[in-house]
C-alpha cells in the first residue's frame, strides 16, 4: 500500500509540472506576439485633436516608406521607364518620324548650284522664243512652236558654254545640224543648235563656263534661210524657257 502511495504522489508531481511548463510556454508565445503587434503599430493624429490612433503596418509598407525616405533624401525622382514614355508629349514619336522623313527627303533632293549665265555668243536676237505661241518658220514655210532664240552671229564663230556642266549628248540632227545639249550645275538643259562637226567637247566631259565646245556653221537646215546665227534652246525641269530670261550678262 506505501508503494502505491509513493508512485501515486510523484506521478501527481510530474503532471503538475509539465503543466507549469506548458502554461509558461504559452505566456511567452503570448508576450512574443504582443511584442511584435506593438512594434507593428505607428501612431497617426489628426489637426482637430491631440489623440492619437495606432494603426498597423505591414512589412510591404515599410518598405516602401524607406523607399520614399531614400527617395526624398536624394533629391533625385525615381522614375522607371514606363513613368518616362509616359511623361512624353503624345505627339513626340510622330514628329520624329516626320523629322527624319524631311532630312531624308532634303538628303534625296538634287542640289542647284546658283551659278550665273553668260551669253553664248555676241550678237543680237533676229528670232526670239515663242513662248508656245505660232510662228511662221521662213525656211519650211508653215506654222510652229519657236522654242529658243536665234543670236545673229557670222559662221565660224566660236561658241562658249552658258554655265559650268557636263556635256549630256551630242546629235547631227537633219533638220538642226549638229547639236550639243550640256546639264548644267544651276539645273538648266542648254541644246547648242547648228554647230560645225569638229566640236571642241565629247559625251561625259565636264565643261567650264565660257569654254569653247565649238563653232556655229550652217548644218541647221530648219533655218538655212535666215541669216547665219546660232539657235539657242534652253530647258528648265524639262519644259522650253525664254534662253534670255536666264541671262546675267550680255558680254561672254
Amino acid at each position: 500500500m506505501k508503494n502505491n502511495r509513493s508512485k501515486k504522489s510523484i506521478s501527481g508531481k510530474g503532471l503538475a509540472i509539465a503543466s507549469a511548463i506548458g502554461i509558461c510556454a504559452v505566456g511567452a508565445a503570448m508576450i512574443t506576439a504582443y511584442n511584435s503587434a506593438m512594434n507593428r503599430l505607428i501612431p497617426t493624429s489628426t489637426q482637430t485633436n491631440s489623440t492619437s490612433t495606432w494603426v498597423f503596418t505591414s512589412d510591404t509598407d515599410e518598405d516602401n516608406s524607406a523607399a520614399e525616405v531614400n527617395n526624398s533624401a536624394s533629391g533625385v525622382p525615381l522614375e522607371t521607364e514606363d513613368a518616362v514614355e509616359a511623361n512624353l508629349p503624345a505627339d513626340t514619336e510622330e514628329n520624329a518620324e516626320i523629322e527624319e522623313a524631311g532630312e531624308a527627303e532634303a538628303a534625296n533632293k538634287p542640289i542647284t548650284a546658283e551659278i550665273g549665265n553668260i551669253m553664248p555668243v555676241e550678237g543680237e536676237i533676229s528670232h526670239p522664243f515663242s513662248n508656245g505661241e505660232l510662228v511662221k518658220s521662213e525656211t519650211l514655210g508653215v506654222w510652229k512652236t519657236h522654242d529658243g532664240c536665234d543670236i545673229l552671229c557670222e559662221l565660224g564663230t566660236e561658241v562658249k558654254s552658258v554655265s559650268e556642266g557636263v556635256v549630256k549628248e551630242i546629235k547631227d540632227d537633219p533638220l538642226w545640224g549638229v547639236y550639243v545639249i550640256i546639264d548644267q550645275s544651276n539645273g538648266l538643259e542648254v541644246h547648242y543648235c547648228g554647230l560645225a562637226k569638229e566640236l571642241n567637247v565629247k559625251a561625259g566631259q565636264q565643261v567650264k563656263q565660257g569654254e569653247v565646245i565649238g563653232k556655229t556653221s550652217d548644218t541647221c537646215q530648219c533655218e538655212i534661210v535666215q541669216q547665219p546665227h546660232l539657235h539657242l534652246g534652253v530647258k528648265q525641269g524639262g519644259k522650253w524657257i525664254d534662253p534670255m530670261s536666264v541671262m546675267d550678262a550680255a558680254e561672254n
